[in-house]
């Protein structure tokens, strides 16, 4: 393991040390626990954005109505946005 340093806001240090106390888990463990926490969440966020890529490649496909809707959409925006289209 390595040592490291972190400064604690006075309010994070009272909830880790009461965490601590309730729980029975030493400080430096919650610590590692909230860093886990933390890396695992940004490496999920990394690969789900290409995942939900690859699931939505293809989802309209088989649709014959996307002409339709896109016009339907401009309009919307025409309607409601008259400064941006110049009305």
């Amino acid at each position: 393991m390595q040592k490291i340093q972190v400064f604690l806001r006075e309010d994070q240090k009272t909830a880790l040390k009461s965490l601590s106390a309730r729980t029975g888990v030493r400080q430096s463990d919650l610590v590692r626990q909230g860093v886990d926490l933390l890396l695992e969440g940004a490496s999920r966020r990394t690969t789900d954005w290409r995942e939900a890529t690859r699931a939505a490649a293809g989802l309209w496909r088989e649709r014959k109505d996307l002409d339709a809707i896109s016009e339907e959409m401009r309009a919307s925006f025409r309607r409601r946005f008259p400064a941006v289209y110049g009305r």
